[in-house]
């Protein structure tokens, strides 16, 4: 297992343009490609260069496992295909108003938590190209778990606001046991500054060794 540091373009928020499973990795159309090898090195993926819907938010918009992605409306059909056909993955374009769907789903291949206020129909088609139950979820009042939570097939880190009991009722879901913890100096909406999968992760480069000790215990890289 290898982890790295690293920004996109100076910001160290690298899981709000990147979103990964354990085959491939999706990177904006203008990545670089030191950081492109760098971070499938660590990952053990392949790279997909893809601007979801125009932006270049990929880790926002995309929620992604190891059986489907879930995309928002604005992606074009064609764009849905090239990426079904380069990852092999079932595709689903969310017709959600709630569109920011790495930010709403928090997922690993065996269970996910997503955002209460996403409709039942969405959240039905959602788990039919996942392949997994999602569980409408919130925590101290906020409700976009895909972004205070990182999973993989072993472990996941939740935000530092979590207790006991909270882990205890994500841990079920996933089928994992986690902890709390922060990236990138303290933030505790993790996924925005790490991508993780059961091979290795990658943190914004402003995130502490403390931090990243935290990371490798939480989804048991140690």
């Amino acid at each position: 297992m290898k982890y790295r540091r690293a920004a996109y373009f100076g910001n160290p928020f690298i899981g709000l343009f990147i979103c990964t499973n354990g085959k491939h990795t999706l990177f904006p159309l203008d990545a670089k490609q030191s950081l492109v090898d760098a971070v499938c090195e660590s990952l053990g993926t392949k790279e997909v260069r893809v601007n979801i819907g125009g932006n270049n938010l990929n880790g926002i918009y995309a929620a992604m496992n190891g059986n489907g992605i879930v995309l928002p409306s604005n992606t074009p059909s064609g764009q849905a295909k090239k990426i079904g056909d380069e990852t092999g993955l079932s595709v689903y374009v969310s017709k959600e108003k709630f569109n920011a769907h790495g930010n709403n789903v928090a997922l690993n291949d065996m269970g996910g938590l997503i955002n209460p206020n996403v409709g039942e129909k969405e959240r039905v088609a959602m788990e039919e190209c996942l392949g997994i139950e999602l569980v409408p979820f919130s925590l101290e009042g906020f409700s976009a778990m895909g972004s205070m939570c990182v999973a993989n097939n072993k472990g996941f880190l939740i935000h530092y606001c979590a207790g006991e009991r909270a882990i205890a009722e994500i841990g079920e879901i996933l089928r994992v046991k986690g902890m709390p913890g922060t990236i990138n100096m303290g933030t505790g909406f993790v996924s925005i500054g790490l991508l993780a999968n059961d091979k290795g992760y990658f943190a914004g480069e402003a995130t502490s060794p403390f931090e990243l000790g935290r990371v490798e215990e939480a989804l048991e890289f140690i």
